[in-house]
C-alpha cells in the first residue's frame, strides 16, 4: 500500500511541474502583435524600432546592443533566443525578464523579436 502512494505521490509532483515549471512554449506559440506591445515598452530603447540594435540607449552601450537582423543573430537558434529573453546576456546589459514578464508575455515577445530576425 505504501508503494502504490509513494507512486501516487510521485505521479501527482510530475503533472505539477509540467504544469507550472514549464518553461516558454517550445512550439513558438504567442502573439506578435502583443509581443511587439512589450517590445516597444521594454525593449525598444536597446534593440530599437526594427531591432538593430541601434536604439536611443542601444548605441551607447559596451558591447552594443543585439542587431536581431545581423548574420550573427540569424544564425543563433531559437533556444539561444529564448535563452537571452529569459535570463540575460552575461557581460552585457541585457538582463533577465523572466522575473519581469509573465510566460505568456515572454512567448509574445519572442513571437516579435523572431519576426525582426529577418
Amino acid at each position: 500500500m505504501k508503494s502504490v502512494l509513494n507512486m501516487t505521490g510521485l505521479f501527482a509532483g510530475m503533472i505539477l511541474g509540467v504544469l507550472f515549471l514549464r518553461p516558454l512554449s517550445a512550439d513558438g506559440a504567442g502573439d506578435p502583435a502583443k509581443g511587439k506591445a512589450i517590445y516597444e515598452k521594454h525593449c525598444m530603447a536597446c534593440h530599437g524600432p526594427q531591432g538593430k540594435g541601434d536604439g536611443s540607449t542601444g548605441k551607447m552601450l559596451k558591447p552594443p546592443a543585439a542587431d536581431f537582423s545581423s548574420a550573427v543573430s540569424r544564425k543563433k537558434s531559437d533556444a539561444e533566443f529564448r535563452e537571452a529573453i529569459e535570463n540575460g546576456k552575461p557581460g552585457t546589459a541585457m538582463g533577465p525578464w523572466k522575473s519581469q514578464l509573465s510566460p505568456t508575455d515572454l512567448n509574445d515577445v519572442f513571437a516579435y523579436v523572431t519576426t525582426l530576425r529577418k
